[in-house]
């Protein structure tokens, strides 16, 4: 029987699809730490892929999981009542499925929190048995602050000094050898000294130093070493091969979520986009409003400043799931997925590792 090339090479990208799903699904069990018998389920559930399920079935919760994959085995949760195993959070990555309405009454009442996030990792919506609404004396406190200058500079600047610490850990530790490493290490060492000792007087003078501290920060990353597989069945992009900067490498404009033009921005994208999720739920549940912050001002209810802010200190911490995940694997072009316009998304299980990953540093640094 005659086998069209074409056929050929469609069987071997399901092939490499499906092989690095397997992967990725198992990388996550490898790196999953294991539940003492009497403690409370700290991890989340993630679910992904085509038809997720969650129902309410003889007063218990029952999920299954999405396919991602062919083929692939669906797994099931069974959750009861006051179960130590029940999961504070359940996080579904884009994916399609079902949830019935008796599902949100029982995920309320055990106090378990559902997210909805974009295959970019953006928050869609999310149900929270913590509350929602904004406490009036929280806000007004807000509104006050945000209307002096040293206030703003007094909230900000300990978050500023926390990231570059973090960010110290984060070149020290994990980055590769380079000069441009120890300029920023050199970089970091100075904003933290000089931020505990005399902190600026503006706001524009305390983003100038975040500013050189990032700068230097993000270029020693281009020493990191990116390795690739299975480049003959599976090219990937010459400027893949290595980290050049944040920026778009179509537009060398700093897009957001979802314009990522290289693997290990869209990964950081993603990241960025769980974190902004956690910090956001957070926010909201202490009854602040997400939309005014002190160091981004904007007071724009679509630009949840405040939550930005918050974040600034945890965005070394998720830098860490992306490093570690660069150092130490080995990438396939079947872990992203090229759009037409030159966008880099990642594959589900890659994105479902991501995910795994972040909420993992988010707990130990909590």
């Amino acid at each position: 029987m005659f086998i069209s090339t074409i056929e050929i090479e469609q069987k071997i990208q399901t092939d490499e699809w499906a092989e690095r799903s397997k992967y990725w699904l198992e990388n996550i069990q490898n790196h999953t730490p294991k539940k003492k018998r009497r403690e409370k389920q700290k991890t989340p559930i993630i679910l992904t892929g085509h038809g997720i399920s969650l129902k309410v079935d003889k007063n218990t919760l029952l999920i299954t999981d999405g396919h991602t994959h062919y083929p692939s085995n669906k797994t099931a949760f069974r959750f009861f009542k006051g179960d130590l195993t029940l999961p504070a959070r359940i996080i579904l990555v884009d994916g399609s499925g079902h949830i019935t309405f008796d599902t949100l009454d029982w995920l309320t009442e055990q106090k378990v929190t559902l997210i909805r996030l974009k295959w970019d990792g953006y928050p869609i919506s999310f149900i929270s048995a913590s509350g929602g609404l904004i406490d009036p004396k929280k806000q007004a406190w807000q509104i006050s602050a945000q209307s002096s200058e040293l206030d703003r500079v007094k909230f900000a600047a300990p978050l500023m000094r926390a990231k570059a610490k973090a960010t110290l850990v984060n070149l020290k530790e994990l980055l590769t050898p380079s000069q441009s490493r120890e300029n920023a290490i050199i970089a970091a060492e100075i904003a933290i000294r000089d931020l505990g000792v005399s902190p600026p007087a503006t706001i524009g003078e305390l983003q100038a130093i975040e500013g050189r501290v990032a700068a230097g920060y993000f270029f020693a990353w281009r020493a990191l070493p990116i390795k690739w597989k299975a480049q003959t069945r599976y090219p990937v992009h010459v400027e893949w091969q290595k980290f050049f900067s944040r920026s778009s490498l179509n537009t060398r404009a700093r897009v957001r979520n979802g314009g990522a033009t290289h693997p290990v921005n869209a990964m950081l994208n993603y990241a960025y986009s769980l974190l902004e999720a956690h910090v956001r739920i957070g926010v909201i549940a202490d009854g602040y409003d997400p939309a005014r912050g002190m160091l981004h001002s904007s007071v724009n209810p679509d630009s949840h400043s405040l939550v930005f802010d918050l974040m600034e200190p945890l965005r070394p911490v998720v830098d860490r799931v992306v490093i570690k995940l660069v150092s130490e694997e080995v990438f396939s072009g079947a872990d992203f997925i090229l759009r037409k316009n030159g966008v880099c998304r990642l594959s589900p299980e890659l994105a479902r590792r991501v995910v795994h990953g972040v909420n993992l540093e988010l707990r130990v640094n909590n």
